[in-house]
């Protein structure tokens, strides 16, 4: 049947919901355009910003060694030039190791019978030892001038020979007896006239650390957690974060073993003098990376710089809505198809039937598609997760810059570490936890040592020292704890909730020049989603940990706290061990979602049931359904606010709010039914309107709703 009074002009109306789709596909257009464009500009403007990077990191590496270089040229040069005579060599090589104390080791080793046509072999070395004084070796301990093979038993001579032959070189790292570390080796020839022809007469070589280096790489400015790493020509690795594969892997074998022919091809032509790049997941972090490659100048370096891609990304909160605006024009494109398939400008009911369930269903994936992306996008960006030392030393520079301007002296170190065996939350506010913290004093510091817990209340709390002993130049001390700290908590998106069990760490001794720091070696792996420092035994009723690391927060005091060296600025980096959690959602959804959607439905049912128009005793009847159900929804909804504790209003509680409105909505619906049964919205159709209206209404609300509490709000 038509609904005339309705639809006077079904053309029209078709017409217009034509035009407001072509309107709305143009709109869809500029808005994928513009997300489109958006990020892609960031995302370039991310990639100049990171390859810029490691461009300068490259530089700055190429500097450091252009210097050690620098000396082992000036000697050869002088020796060949005779400005310096064999006989001086020695005290040149202690006036060099003076002005350089930073490198490792200097020697001149000669060619056969050169230094002394009675002496076959001749050098003098001068070298580091592991208390950081230097000695000198004279005289050949082997016979370098073997050439080596590639027979296994081959003599270790190609730190003198390769520069012989291929001119200035840097030499695979090799592990040094006599100063007790792995070095990497710079040499050079010198030459000598014979009968008016130039000769080579031996080779200066230079020593430095892997250890000075890795130290090197680690202090580039890199970004909050991006790191880098140096090749050999060979792919041996030479610097890294992770130090047992310092000298002893090579990037092809790791290239090979984790099957990324990628990754060996963009090592090997960075190897080549080529700038080249590649997008992995970072086995280190676990986050999806970049990770450049560039030649080191000056050297057959490469330096690899791995860069986490979430550093770069676009804002999370304005990419939801970015995506949720699309999603909801694609929505309102899907039912005016459905309003044009099923023929809606003429007005049967079967259509409006049919759009009102459409809009329905489309408003119950919309919010269901904003619950995903909300998630998705729900982590705040302000925290920095420290998951490596170059992290570390990355976000601590700045503050211990400050510390030196200040106090005269950087801050004292004192690695530290926490693993939870057991959490358990008595209330909403609190949060109550056992397990272990430790930390790593200096032997020879008389730092008091200890931590505070500036969350923890109550009384009743367990801090146990359970071990102490020395081991080399530290002292280790493990407390057992077990207490209750005040935690935040916001539980406005409830059941979408999630909580975070921060333990706050403060050093015991305030007035101390101290910072805490996390004691990184003493995880197997720091991943946060691998959930490092947290007992796998730990279980939480109702809440799923998702990962756990340390982070720093600059906290700001309004006061010195009566402490002079603290005059000059309030802000320091206080060190926090966080675990976050997300609430499951089938609970709540079973306790406290499935009533409200059981209540609505019984609303609806009573809706469509026939009325009789003029009836009294139809409004007592529906006052008494109403009274009923409302005793429902209400015991329902106090449970809920009971068990959160909560403050304000709690996303699922709209429903509940949604389901009062709905019920006094009805009863004035049964009240114009019973007083007015010729009102228009009550007279057609046996009061369609309203039975159509009700779901678009509710599902709508809850969209609304949904959209101001994740996206809009």
């Amino acid at each position: 049947m038509m609904i005339r009074s309705w639809l006077r002009w079904p053309r029209l109306l078709a017409v217009m919901l034509v035009a407001l789709a072509l309107v709305l596909l143009v709109v869809l257009a500029a808005l994928i355009s513009s997300y489109s464009n958006h990020r892609e500009q960031l995302l370039q403007r991310a990639f100049s910003s990171a390859q810029s990077q490691a461009f300068d990191a490259a530089r700055t590496i190429s500097r450091s060694f252009t210097e050690v270089m620098t000396i082992a040229s000036t000697v050869s040069i002088d020796l060949t030039s005779g400005d310096l005579p064999y006989q001086d060599i020695t005290e040149r090589l202690f006036e060099e190791v003076d002005k350089h104390p930073d490198i490792d080791g200097l020697a001149i080793t000669f060619q056969p019978y050169v230094y002394d046509p009675a002496e076959r072999l001749y050098q003098e070395y001068i070298y580091k030892t592991p208390q950081g004084t230097f000695d000198t070796l004279i005289g050949a301990s082997y016979d370098y001038s073997q050439p080596p093979t590639d027979a296994p038993d081959s003599p270790q001579t190609a730190w003198y020979h390769g520069p012989l032959a291929n001119g200035a070189m840097w030499n695979e790292p090799f592990f040094a007896t006599g100063a007790q570390k792995v070095l990497i080796e710079f040499g050079i020839p010198f030459y000598q006239e014979v009968d008016g022809e130039r000769e080579a007469a031996g080779v200066v070589t230079i020593d430095y650390s892997v250890a000075d280096m890795r130290d090197l790489v680690a202090g580039l400015d890199l970004g909050a957690t991006g790191y880098g790493f140096v090749i050999s020509p060979s792919g041996t690795i030479l610097a890294h974060p992770v130090q047992d594969v310092v000298a002893t892997q090579s990037i092809f074998d790791y290239a090979e073993a984790v099957d990324n022919d990628a990754l060996a091809e963009a090592a090997q032509r960075a190897l080549n003098g080529e700038q080249f790049h590649v997008e992995m997941t970072d086995t280190l972090t676990g986050e999806a990376s970049w990770l450049f490659f560039e030649p080191v100048p000056m050297t057959d370096w490469a330096l690899g710089v791995v860069l986490n891609q979430s550093e770069y990304a676009p804002d999370s909160s304005q990419t939801l809505r970015e995506q949720t605006t699309i999603l909801l024009v694609v929505a309102a494109l899907v039912l005016i198809a459905i309003s044009l398939l099923v023929r809606l400008h003429r007005g049967r009911k079967q259509a409006l039937w049919a759009v009102s369930l459409a809009f329905s269903l489309i408003g119950i994936v919309l919010i269901v598609m904003v619950w995903y992306l909300a998630n998705l996008w729900s982590r705040p960006g302000n925290v920095i997760q420290i998951t490596s030392q170059t992290a570390l030393d990355s976000y601590l520079t700045n503050y211990e810059e400050r510390s030196q301007l200040t106090n005269g002296a950087r801050p004292l170190r004192i690695p530290t570490g926490v693993f939870v065996q057991a959490v358990q939350f008595p209330d909403p506010m609190s949060v109550t936890v056992n397990g272990y913290i430790w930390q790593r004093y200096p032997v020879d510091s008389d730092v008091q040592r200890g931590f505070m817990l500036p969350q923890r209340i109550g009384e009743e709390a367990t801090l146990d020292e359970v071990y102490r002993e020395v081991e080399d130049d530290q002292e280790l001390v493990i407390w057992y704890i077990g207490v209750t700290l005040r935690q935040s908590y916001n539980p406005t998106r409830y059941p979408f909730d999630s909580r975070d069990v921060t333990i706050r760490l403060m050093p015991l001794a305030l007035a101390d020049n101290i910072v805490l720091t996390p004691d990184l070696e003493s995880y197997a792996l720091v991943t946060p989603g691998l959930l490092p420092g947290l007992d796998p035994e730990v279980g939480v009723n109702n809440w799923q940990m998702e990962n756990s690391a340390f982070s720093y927060a600059e906290v700001t005091y309004n006061s010195t706290l009566g402490l002079a060296q603290r005059a000059d600025y309030t802000q320091f980096p206080e060190l926090r061990f966080t675990i976050e959690s997300q609430r499951y959602v089938v609970g709540p959804f079973i306790a406290y979602l499935l009533p409200g959607v059981v209540a609505a439905m019984m609303l609806f049912a009573f809706l469509v049931n026939e009325h009789d128009p003029g009836e009294k005793a139809e409004l007592s009847e529906a006052l008494n359904y109403a009274a009923a159900l409302f005793f429902v929804i209400a015991v329902a909804h106090t449970a809920l606010r009971d068990g959160i504790a909560a403050v304000g209003l709690t996303y699922l509680e709209h429903l509940y709010i949604l389901l009062y409105i709905t019920i006094i909505a009805i009863g004035l619906n049964t009240y114009v039914l019973v007083k007015q049964p010729k009102a228009w919205i009550v007279q057609y159709q046996s009061n369609l309107i309203v039975k159509l209206l009700f779901w678009p209404m509710m599902i709508g609300a809850l969209l609304v709703s949904t959209l101001v509490v994740f996206v809009y709000g």
